[in-house]
């Protein structure tokens, strides 16, 4: 079960900053690739929201494509395609039930809720199986990337604080500060994973 741990470790080493940075950055990201000629101030408040809600289940996205793997490569494929019809119905059945009270913005927040609970049910599943078992290793790294994640995000959101003005709508070099904010967290976060000791070459090495 060690290459099935290191996979999701990676998985997760990629997607929880990223989905800490599109919760906290929404705004900014949008603003910045498209808030410009006919595509309001407005659009991007909207837009932003619905980014925000994505970024949720971002972990979730990952995750559910590694699990399904454990059991396609054991000739297993009525599980996962079973389980995507249930998280694409429960999705669904969300987004109808609660579109006209909260509106197009219970798309992102069914997807990420239908595919978190896809998640769970693939390590219920996974390990009544005896498909797959969690290491100790594993719950210690995730905790170092948490670690790692927050100082980003701090960063993050004081950098974004600080370059308030030049990240407005009206600013010519948004997208130009905001690379170099993404950039600048970026290697921060990736540093400190490697002093935590999570971020190592050899660590992913399959032999």
């Amino acid at each position: 079960f060690k290459i099935q741990n290191k996979t999701i470790e990676l998985s997760l080493l990629l997607s929880i900053p990223a989905s800490l940075g599109l919760i906290i950055a929404s705004h900014e990201i949008v603003n910045a690739l498209f808030g410009y000629g006919s595509f309001s101030a407005d659009d991007v408040y909207h837009t932003s929201r619905a980014l925000n809600f994505f970024g949720y289940g971002i972990p979730a996205f990952a995750l559910i494509k590694v699990l399904s793997n454990f059991f396609f490569a054991r000739d297993n494929t009525k599980t996962p395609f079973y389980l995507s019809l249930f998280i694409v119905f429960l999705n669904v059945t969300i987004s109808i039930n609660f579109f006209k009270e909260i509106g197009f913005i219970i798309i992102p927040i069914s997807t990420s809720i239908s595919t978190w609970f896809g998640v769970i049910i693939y390590f219920i599943l996974l390990n009544r199986k005896k498909y797959f078992t969690i290491e100790k290793a594993l719950l210690k790294n995730i905790v170092k990337i948490i670690l790692s994640t927050l100082m980003m995000s701090l960063i993050l959101i004081y950098s974004l604080s600080f370059f308030a003005e030049n990240l407005e709508y009206i600013s010519k070099f948004k997208s130009i500060f905001l690379l170099f904010i993404v950039g600048f967290v970026a290697t921060i976060y990736l540093i400190a994973c490697y002093l935590l000791g999570v971020l190592n070459i050899k660590n992913y090495k399959t032999n």
